[in-house]
């Protein structure tokens, strides 16, 4: 397993002219439920513990993990979700504030992204410590900085701090429902279109560039891949190369104080899905499944943008080809990696018709302020063809 020992907690000076700091104090999947009480002691001064978990991993981990706390002698309150699917929003915010006690030392979830991403939010408010646990290899946020919340409808990332530390049984990641394997598999492909546009970005704009956080995803990213179909069989050795690569991921976006080396145009896709779920009344998608589309669709909007007449008449065509293919996946590589793991590779798949295809390719791109594939085409007049390029691949 990987020794984050150069990554975390230390100052680390860059040749990007900035020096990156991950406060994160520790990371480690060779974790067992027995473990807990001495990491919470190591990190919470006090014995006036917040747990929060939802219902699908009580037998797996929570119950084994509450009742060491309590025979530790840890004062214990339970935040426990039932909801099929937990949605973090304000709502669920509020549960876990009014859960919790004024006098909480700190906070331990145990759970996969949506449970991470909220507890991270409160302990953030609340201005005090919290461990994660984590039960599914299905995201990359256990190492963020800011919480993926839904805020009066809208999918934000909102700013928060790390938590103390990342702890993980891998027999129990393995194990996790396989839509969580598929989803944190998704979540990494998309890596590559995020690299891509920030690699545009870099070239167009001037946009801050890292090649150290660049590596750190890259090869990490490229493990992955390399090994989908032993991910697809739940080969432990896989599975921990996926929940490391989903972390590292997480503490690129640390050290560059961004989610830029994580999160492009794929995840504008992903988020415009799930808020016109939210609006539909839907069930919301799982992150990751949403990210593996966006990551498809994106790849065929490279596809056209690097052979148009528009680009290629551009001063510094040939310099942004360059810096965008090194990155960039051919549609056929995208399809291929998702077929392995069994994800859908035509939008009827994820429950996009033909007119919502098109929808989300000319206004995805623009629900934040971020320079992506969407920008560039736009400012070339031509995102509205390479909808309709991409559209042609499918219907």
């Amino acid at each position: 397993m990987k020794s984050y020992k150069t990554l975390l907690n230390t100052e680390i000076p860059c040749e990007c002219g900035r020096t990156h700091y991950v406060p994160i104090k520790d990371v480690d999947f060779l974790f067992k439920a027995g473990d807990i009480s001495k990491i919470a002691s190591k990190y919470i001064e006090g014995k006036e513990v917040l747990v929060v978990v939802d219902c699908h991993t009580d037998e797996q981990i929570n119950n084994e993990v509450i009742a060491e706390l309590k025979s530790a002698g840890y004062n214990l309150t339970v935040s426990r979700f039932t909801d099929k699917k937990l949605v973090p929003d304000e709502k669920a915010v509020g549960a876990i504030l009014m859960d919790s006690d004024r006098n909480t030392d700190g906070i331990i979830s145990v759970g996969s992204g949506t449970i991470s991403d909220l507890a991270r939010f409160a302990a953030s408010r609340m201005k005090v410590p919290v461990v994660t646990v984590a039960t599914a290899p299905s995201m990359d946020g256990y190492a963020a900085a800011g919480s993926s919340l839904v805020v009066k409808g809208a999918k934000k990332t909102i700013k928060a701090f790390p938590v103390n530390a990342i702890y993980g049984d891998i027999d129990v990641i393995a194990n996790a429902p396989y839509e969580m394997i598929q989803a944190g598999f998704g979540d990494i492909a998309g890596k590559k279109t995020a690299l891509a546009d920030w690699a545009l970005s870099r070239v167009v704009t001037g946009e801050y560039w890292c090649d150290k956080t660049v590596e750190l995803v890259e090869s990490s990213t490229d493990i992955c891949l390399e090994n989908a179909v032993k991910i697809s069989k739940r080969d432990k050795e896989s599975i921990v190369y996926l929940i490391e690569a989903l972390v590292l991921s997480g503490i690129a976006m640390s050290l560059a104080d961004d989610t830029r080396p994580a999160s492009g145009g794929e995840h504008l896709i992903s988020h415009y899905m799930v808020m016109k779920d939210i609006e539909k009344g839907k069930i919301i998608p799982s992150h990751g499944v949403t990210v593996a589309f966006g990551t498809l669709i994106l790849s065929y909007l490279y596809e056209y943008l690097l052979k148009c007449e528009e680009f290629l008449s551009q001063e510094k065509s040939d310099e942004i080809a360059d810096a965008v293919k090194k990155y960039a996946p051919s549609p056929e590589d995208v399809k291929e990696w998702l077929g392995i793991v069994g994800l859908p590779l035509e939008p009827e798949g994820y429950e996009v018709d033909k007119d919502y295809l098109e929808e989300m390719i000319l206004k995805a791109g623009f629900i934040r302020d971020r320079f992506t594939v969407f920008t560039y085409l736009d400012q070339l007049g031509v995102l509205d063809k390479a909808a309709k390029y991409t559209l042609s691949k499918f219907y």
